[in-house]
């Protein structure tokens, strides 16, 4: 299914991304006080959909809106704001988003891409942001078995690691499914007869 490159359905097109953008940044902040919630925010849904969906023109909006929720949760929850795990997730988000918007340049924009993009996207995420946090927290010790405790245990009396990809890919396949399904009903039913061709 290629998700509409029509420039008559333009404007339909980023009314379903901007609203799929406001639901993300608006579940964020209510995972984040929610534990059980915990890092289920479709975050690299959104950056590599947005930058897929958006293309060359927007693909830093999603970035950085995350950019602005991880701000004002930081400042919320430890009143850090913005620390080192923020900027290098940031910078990871807007790679993602700056890639997808790459793509979506060929005849990239279909449900597939969306969705393996997405799902690679927080697995490399995922590996990214728990090597930082190997290299950043004492309480692992620096050695090939402290990275691997990291990247699935983690550490005592927290979740373990693998919970948190878990979390994330299940958000962020929720958040392409309902991305691919409005955008299929959209081109089936939304859509003039002259468009749909």
């Amino acid at each position: 299914m290629t998700l509409n490159n029509n420039p008559l359905d333009f404007r339909l097109n980023h009314k379903i991304v901007w609203g799929l953008v406001a639901f993300t940044v608006v579940y964020r902040f209510i995972a984040s006080q929610v534990p059980e919630l915990s890092n289920s925010s479709p975050t690299m849904a959104l950056c590599f959909g947005g930058g897929l969906l958006l293309g060359r023109k927007f693909w830093w909006v999603p970035a950085g809106l995350i950019l602005v929720s991880d701000f004002l949760i930081g400042l919320k929850s430890s009143g850090d704001g913005i620390g080192p795990y923020t900027l290098m997730s940031i910078a990871f988000f807007c790679g993602t988003a700056w890639i997808a918007s790459r793509i979506a340049e060929g005849r990239g924009r279909n449900l597939p891409n969306l969705w393996c993009g997405a799902l690679l996207s927080s697995v490399l995420f995922y590996l990214a942001a728990n090597t930082f946090a190997f290299f950043a927290h004492p309480g692992y010790p620096q050695t090939l078995a402290g990275w691997w405790q990291c990247q699935t245990i983690g550490l005592p009396g927290y979740a373990p690691s693998w919970v948190f990809l878990k979390n994330s890919l299940i958000g962020d396949s929720l958040w392409c499914g309902i991305a691919g399904l409005l955008f299929f009903l959209q081109g089936r039913f939304f859509l003039p007869a002259s468009v749909k061709n």
